[in-house]
């Protein structure tokens, strides 16, 4: 949850800097790599759980999940490229990397 939210703060910085094409661009760059890590962060607490099958290798599925996250997030940056005509890159790179930082800023709100 917090990727999303530091997504949401930096496509309002965006749409209040930039305008509206700034702050889609923002969003979708936040997105491109905050639903590929929603979806694995929801695959590996499955796995962990107790009633997960035993053949599952863990490592095996936190590395497997990790390169599909990388090229998904790779593959939706480039589809939003040919998709989104006037796509403003600065923003979409800064979308991105509000996105990656989140888990440097989730060390702030713990205990």
């Amino acid at each position: 949850m917090l990727q999303v939210s530091l997504v949401l703060v930096m496509t309002g910085v965006a749409l209040y800097a930039g305008g509206w094409m700034a702050g889609a661009s923002a969003l979708l760059g936040g997105l491109s790599y905050s639903v590929p890590s929603m979806l694995f962060a929801m695959r590996l607490g499955r796995l962990a759980r107790p009633g997960a099958p035993g053949q599952v290798s863990y490592a095996f599925e936190f590395f497997l999940g990790e390169a599909i996250k990388v090229a998904s997030t790779i593959g939706l940056l480039v589809l939003w490229h040919f998709l989104v005509p006037g796509l403003s890159w600065g923003w979409l790179l800064a979308g991105l990397a509000a996105a990656l930082q989140a888990g440097f800023f989730a060390f702030l709100f713990k205990h």
